[in-house]
Protein backbone atom coordinates (compact mmCIF):
# COMPACT_ATOMS: atom_id res chain seq x y z
CA UNK A 1 0.00 0.00 0.00
CA UNK A 2 2.54 2.67 0.83
CA UNK A 3 4.50 1.70 -2.35
CA UNK A 4 1.35 1.97 -4.12
CA UNK A 5 1.16 5.64 -2.67
CA UNK A 6 4.16 6.92 -3.13
CA UNK A 7 4.57 6.09 -6.40
CA UNK A 8 1.26 7.81 -7.44
CA UNK A 9 1.65 10.54 -4.98
CA UNK A 10 5.52 10.38 -4.45
CA UNK A 11 5.93 14.16 -6.43
CA UNK A 12 3.62 15.34 -4.87
CA UNK A 13 2.93 17.79 -1.60
CA UNK A 14 2.99 14.40 1.29
CA UNK A 15 6.26 13.40 0.14
CA UNK A 16 8.84 15.85 -1.25
CA UNK A 17 10.03 17.27 2.25
CA UNK A 18 8.12 19.64 4.40
CA UNK A 19 10.44 22.87 2.97
CA UNK A 20 8.51 22.26 -0.20
CA UNK A 21 5.41 21.48 1.11
CA UNK A 22 4.94 25.03 3.57
CA UNK A 23 6.35 26.78 0.11
CA UNK A 24 3.61 24.98 -1.95
CA UNK A 25 1.13 25.94 1.05
CA UNK A 26 2.08 29.97 1.04
CA UNK A 27 2.08 29.75 -3.21
CA UNK A 28 -1.89 28.50 -2.26
CA UNK A 29 -2.70 31.59 -0.12
CA UNK A 30 -0.87 33.80 -2.55
CA UNK A 31 -2.88 33.08 -5.14
CA UNK A 32 -6.14 33.19 -3.37
CA UNK A 33 -5.52 36.91 -2.00
CA UNK A 34 -3.63 37.56 -5.18
CA UNK A 35 -6.67 36.82 -7.02
CA UNK A 36 -9.46 39.22 -4.66
CA UNK A 37 -7.41 42.29 -6.00
CA UNK A 38 -9.50 42.17 -8.98
CA UNK A 39 -12.77 43.05 -8.01
CA UNK A 40 -10.63 46.22 -6.54
CA UNK A 41 -9.94 47.48 -9.51
CA UNK A 42 -12.85 46.64 -11.83
CA UNK A 43 -14.32 50.25 -12.23
CA UNK A 44 -13.57 53.41 -14.31
CA UNK A 45 -12.34 55.70 -15.91
CA UNK A 46 -10.96 53.56 -18.70
CA UNK A 47 -7.96 55.19 -20.22
CA UNK A 48 -8.06 52.20 -23.36
CA UNK A 49 -10.71 51.31 -25.38
CA UNK A 50 -8.80 48.43 -27.79
CA UNK A 51 -11.81 47.71 -30.43
CA UNK A 52 -10.91 47.13 -34.20
CA UNK A 53 -12.79 46.49 -36.90
CA UNK A 54 -11.78 43.33 -37.31
CA UNK A 55 -13.59 42.55 -32.92
CA UNK A 56 -16.66 44.27 -34.91
CA UNK A 57 -16.85 41.43 -37.12
CA UNK A 58 -16.82 38.74 -34.68
CA UNK A 59 -20.44 37.67 -33.87
CA UNK A 60 -21.95 36.95 -30.79
CA UNK A 61 -22.13 33.46 -29.87
CA UNK A 62 -23.83 32.81 -26.67
CA UNK A 63 -23.64 28.97 -25.88
CA UNK A 64 -19.69 30.27 -25.36
CA UNK A 65 -20.38 31.11 -21.76
CA UNK A 66 -20.27 27.74 -20.97
CA UNK A 67 -16.38 27.59 -21.46
CA UNK A 68 -16.19 31.18 -20.53
CA UNK A 69 -17.38 30.35 -16.61
CA UNK A 70 -15.70 27.01 -16.12
CA UNK A 71 -12.29 28.61 -15.69
CA UNK A 72 -12.79 29.44 -11.70
CA UNK A 73 -13.53 25.55 -11.60
CA UNK A 74 -10.45 24.77 -14.18
CA UNK A 75 -7.96 26.44 -11.68
CA UNK A 76 -9.66 24.61 -8.78
CA UNK A 77 -9.07 21.48 -10.18
CA UNK A 78 -6.14 21.58 -11.62
CA UNK A 79 -4.30 23.26 -8.79
CA UNK A 80 -5.64 20.62 -5.98
CA UNK A 81 -4.06 18.09 -8.53
CA UNK A 82 -0.86 19.61 -8.87
CA UNK A 83 -0.52 20.09 -5.19
CA UNK A 84 -1.61 16.45 -4.61
CA UNK A 85 0.38 14.87 -7.88
CA UNK A 86 3.31 17.11 -9.21
CA UNK A 87 4.28 19.99 -6.16
CA UNK A 88 6.95 21.44 -8.55
CA UNK A 89 4.38 22.22 -11.07
CA UNK A 90 2.25 23.31 -8.61
CA UNK A 91 4.41 26.13 -7.91
CA UNK A 92 5.41 26.92 -11.39
CA UNK A 93 2.13 27.43 -12.39
CA UNK A 94 1.03 29.77 -9.25
CA UNK A 95 4.17 31.56 -9.64
CA UNK A 96 3.23 32.27 -13.60
CA UNK A 97 -0.55 33.04 -12.58
CA UNK A 98 1.16 35.49 -9.23
CA UNK A 99 2.40 37.20 -11.63
CA UNK A 100 0.76 37.20 -14.28
CA UNK A 101 -2.26 38.98 -12.19
CA UNK A 102 0.39 41.83 -11.13
CA UNK A 103 1.32 43.03 -14.17
CA UNK A 104 -2.57 43.06 -15.55
CA UNK A 105 -3.26 44.34 -12.04
CA UNK A 106 -0.53 46.99 -13.47
CA UNK A 107 -2.47 48.02 -16.66
CA UNK A 108 -5.82 47.83 -14.71
CA UNK A 109 -4.59 50.12 -12.53
CA UNK A 110 -2.78 52.74 -14.52
CA UNK A 111 -4.22 52.45 -18.10
CA UNK A 112 -7.50 50.79 -17.33
CA UNK A 113 -9.69 49.16 -20.38
CA UNK A 114 -13.05 48.58 -21.24
CA UNK A 115 -15.16 47.05 -23.81
CA UNK A 116 -18.51 47.93 -25.15
CA UNK A 117 -20.95 44.97 -24.52
CA UNK A 118 -24.32 43.94 -26.25
CA UNK A 119 -26.26 44.39 -22.70
CA UNK A 120 -29.34 45.38 -24.25
CA UNK A 121 -29.22 42.89 -26.93
CA UNK A 122 -28.66 39.81 -24.41
CA UNK A 123 -31.39 40.82 -21.63
CA UNK A 124 -34.07 40.99 -24.43
CA UNK A 125 -32.98 37.22 -25.39
CA UNK A 126 -35.02 34.38 -23.88
CA UNK A 127 -32.55 31.79 -24.66
CA UNK A 128 -30.61 29.87 -21.72
CA UNK A 129 -27.46 30.96 -22.42
CA UNK A 130 -28.47 34.50 -23.39
CA UNK A 131 -29.52 34.66 -19.95
CA UNK A 132 -26.20 33.46 -18.67
CA UNK A 133 -24.36 35.52 -20.50
CA UNK A 134 -26.18 38.54 -19.03
CA UNK A 135 -25.66 37.10 -15.57
CA UNK A 136 -22.27 37.35 -16.25
CA UNK A 137 -22.28 41.04 -17.56
CA UNK A 138 -24.16 41.84 -14.25
CA UNK A 139 -21.39 40.25 -11.95
CA UNK A 140 -18.52 41.60 -13.89
CA UNK A 141 -17.90 45.48 -14.67
CA UNK A 142 -16.80 46.08 -18.12
CA UNK A 143 -13.51 47.21 -17.54
CA UNK A 144 -10.32 44.96 -16.68
CA UNK A 145 -10.06 43.88 -19.97
CA UNK A 146 -6.24 44.55 -21.28
CA UNK A 147 -4.82 41.79 -21.53
CA UNK A 148 -7.79 39.00 -20.73
CA UNK A 149 -6.74 37.18 -17.22
CA UNK A 150 -9.36 34.20 -18.86
CA UNK A 151 -6.75 34.07 -21.45
CA UNK A 152 -3.64 34.46 -19.80
CA UNK A 153 -4.62 32.01 -16.90
CA UNK A 154 -6.61 29.25 -18.74
CA UNK A 155 -3.28 29.11 -20.78
CA UNK A 156 -0.90 28.68 -18.23
CA UNK A 157 -2.82 25.56 -16.95
CA UNK A 158 -3.29 24.14 -19.95
CA UNK A 159 0.73 24.27 -20.78
CA UNK A 160 1.44 22.87 -17.57
CA UNK A 161 -0.86 20.16 -18.16
CA UNK A 162 0.87 19.34 -21.67
CA UNK A 163 4.05 19.00 -19.65
CA UNK A 164 2.81 16.95 -17.29
CA UNK A 165 0.90 14.54 -19.48
CA UNK A 166 0.77 15.18 -23.14
CA UNK A 167 -2.39 13.48 -23.83
CA UNK A 168 -4.18 15.00 -21.21
CA UNK A 169 -2.52 18.08 -22.13
CA UNK A 170 -3.91 17.94 -25.86
CA UNK A 171 -7.13 17.62 -24.40
CA UNK A 172 -7.45 20.45 -21.68
CA UNK A 173 -5.71 22.62 -24.22
CA UNK A 174 -8.38 22.11 -26.49
CA UNK A 175 -11.05 23.34 -23.54
CA UNK A 176 -8.70 26.17 -23.19
CA UNK A 177 -8.65 27.37 -26.80
CA UNK A 178 -12.44 27.10 -25.89
CA UNK A 179 -12.44 29.32 -22.87
CA UNK A 180 -10.00 31.83 -24.72
CA UNK A 181 -12.40 31.86 -27.99
CA UNK A 182 -15.28 32.54 -25.72
CA UNK A 183 -13.91 35.98 -24.67
CA UNK A 184 -14.66 37.51 -28.07
CA UNK A 185 -17.73 35.39 -28.67
CA UNK A 186 -19.67 36.45 -25.34
CA UNK A 187 -17.70 39.92 -25.60
CA UNK A 188 -15.64 40.36 -22.70
CA UNK A 189 -12.86 41.04 -25.01
CA UNK A 190 -10.80 42.48 -27.35
CA UNK A 191 -8.47 40.75 -29.63
CA UNK A 192 -5.68 42.79 -28.23
CA UNK A 193 -6.26 41.84 -24.94
CA UNK A 194 -6.56 37.86 -26.28
CA UNK A 195 -3.12 38.29 -27.50
CA UNK A 196 -1.16 40.00 -24.53
CA UNK A 197 -2.94 37.19 -22.30
CA UNK A 198 -1.38 34.80 -24.52
CA UNK A 199 1.72 36.47 -24.76
CA UNK A 200 2.23 36.76 -20.88
CA UNK A 201 0.86 32.96 -20.48
CA UNK A 202 3.74 31.17 -22.98
CA UNK A 203 6.58 33.61 -21.45
CA UNK A 204 5.47 33.34 -17.84
CA UNK A 205 5.34 29.38 -18.02
CA UNK A 206 8.31 29.01 -19.88
CA UNK A 207 10.53 30.97 -17.04
CA UNK A 208 8.99 29.64 -13.90
CA UNK A 209 9.04 25.87 -15.20
CA UNK A 210 12.64 26.05 -16.37
CA UNK A 211 13.51 27.88 -12.85
CA UNK A 212 11.44 25.55 -10.79
CA UNK A 213 10.64 22.51 -12.44
CA UNK A 214 13.98 22.00 -14.49
CA UNK A 215 16.20 23.36 -11.67
CA UNK A 216 14.32 20.13 -9.83
CA UNK A 217 14.64 17.73 -12.26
Amino acid sequence: MKKFLRRIFGQGIFYTGWKNAIFSLLLAVGVYFTSQIYDLLNHGPAVLNLHTALDSAIPVVPVFVIPYTSLQPYIYATLILFLLLRSKYFQSACLAMITVWFISYGFYYFLQSEVVRPVAQMAQATDVFSKMVSQVYAGDNQFNDFPSLHTSLSTILAIHWYKVNRTLGIILGIWTALIVASTLLIKQHYIADLLFGLALAFSLSWLYTRLIVKQSS
